[in-house]
């Protein structure tokens, strides 16, 4: 478990790994945003191992998670601006490693808990990494150029719960009232009410949904 203790006003993101094997966690913030308190650099997660990261207030970016360091990793994404001004999702949009949820006040709020790679990652989607044992251990998301959608079929039964899709909105929590957030990886985590829902294949026909004024600077800045 990590060691940097937050401060009162922060955010925290406690990440635990139920993945039944170790992965890799790397870090980035938004062009011009702090980052995380501390700086923490690319770690190991082991198994059954709980690490929490201190968010400050102004900090927009993401945490990459996966069995290998890629760039196109699932991802937990976020923004914090003070209590009651926060937002959280997971996101496929680049692509899918490992199954993410995340929950505060016992709720789970976006991600979703299915293992993706038991579909198998077909075109429009593409294995873009492997593991030490050669098995596929990313899938890029060919439908990341499609701001609407719809999921491709690999992604489907995750949208609307994590991003599988720029504008698949259904995945983010805004003005998260807590400030203390649980992210799970794994397919034994709580899973999320939104997956394998049908209804969220694409979100063009639907009304946009109301974002805090801060909210949208924290997503899409997919890679880096």
């Amino acid at each position: 478990m990590s060691e940097l203790l937050p401060r009162v006003e922060d955010m925290t993101i406690a990440i635990t790994n139920q993945y039944g094997a170790p992965v890799q966690l790397s870090f980035g913030a938004n062009a011009g945003f702090p980052g995380l308190r501390g700086d923490p650099q690319p770690t190991t997660l082991d198994d059954a191992a709980i690490n929490t990261y201190a968010v400050p207030s102004g900090w927009a970016g993401r945490i990459n998670v996966g069995k290998v360091d890629h760039p196109d990793n699932s991802k937990i994404e976020g923004s914090f601006y003070g209590a009651g001004n926060g937002a959280i999702d997971v996101s496929y949009v680049d692509g899918y490693s490992v199954p993410i949820t995340c929950s505060a006040g016992g709720k789970v709020l976006s991600g979703c808990n299915i293992e993706l790679m038991d579909r198998g990652c077909n075109a429009p989607d593409h294995i873009s990494g492997r593991g030490s044992d050669g098995k596929p251990a990313v899938c890029s998301n060919g439908m990341r150029g499609s701001d609407w959608g719809p999921a491709s079929e690999f992604f489907a039964p995750c949208a609307g719960a994590a991003y599988t899709f720029p504008k698949d909105d259904g995945a983010t929590v805004a003005m998260i009232a807590e400030t203390q957030i649980s992210c799970c990886i794994g397919t034994s985590c709580d899973a999320s009410p939104k997956q394998n829902k049908r209804d969220f294949l694409s979100t063009k026909a639907n009304a946009p949904l109301l974002m805090p004024r801060n909210h949208k600077l924290h997503r899409h800045i997919h890679g880096q």
